[in-house]
């Protein structure tokens, strides 16, 4: 069992973990609850200040994990955080809904403006299974990782999931047949994420020009 020990830094809630495992297993699992096991030097952005500490996001368990005096610590998703660079990426955490429950949680921004695009990853874990790989073995617990979901919010609207392009569009409160040309001149398919952000580049691009 996990334990914590809980730290008031702050305004901010932080809990220091002294183990990341899963209950223990019989088996290795394979695969990794990260998007990169390694720790990487990021800077964790508040309102009113920043702290640069090594740094790696747990996907599986939606949360930031960091060290600081040689201790592993965690960090939620709290509106108190303005950004989190990691590498070459930005994290922002946001509230959002998902199955009718709503959640906060971090999102790798892709592009900002009058509209803003995120982008999230998702890990699952899938316990083990006799005799399903194809050969008739047993298949191993892992973690899996799934598709990404983008996401976009108009101003400081309610984030909304990216379902299909036509319904993007809709949602538009101007410019709607300018982008629509562009999408489809650019053939912009919204499972692309190189299409999303070169959609929502031209859409702030008209709404700078206003």
């Amino acid at each position: 069992m996990i334990k914590k020990i809980t730290i008031v830094w702050g305004m901010l809630c932080i809990t220091l973990v002294t183990a990341f495992a899963q209950p223990a297993a019989t088996e290795p699992i394979k695969g990794s609850q990260y998007l990169n096991d390694q720790y990487v030097e990021g800077t964790i952005t508040y309102a009113n200040k920043s702290a640069t500490v090594p740094l790696r996001y747990n996907a599986y368990k939606d949360m930031m994990e960091y060290q600081q005096n040689g201790q592993p610590l965690v960090l939620d998703a709290s509106k108190d955080i303005q950004r989190v660079h990691l590498g070459e990426d930005t994290f922002v955490a946001c509230s959002y809904e998902e199955s009718g429950k709503k959640k906060f949680g971090f999102f790798t921004l892709l592009d900002s403006g009058e509209m803003t695009l995120l982008s999230k990853q998702s890990i699952t874990y899938v316990p083990a299974m006799k005799g399903r790989a194809l050969d008739g073995t047993d298949m191993p617990a892992q973690y899996k990782p799934g598709a990404e979901t983008y996401y976009y919010r108009l101003g400081d609207g309610t984030l909304k999931q990216v379902d299909n392009l036509k319904a993007l569009l809709a949602d538009l409160p101007e410019n709607q047949s300018a982008v629509a040309d562009f999408a489809k001149k650019e053939k912009i398919s919204c499972k692309k994420e190189k299409d999303l952000v070169a959609l929502v580049k031209h859409y702030n691009s008209l709404a700078n020009v206003e």
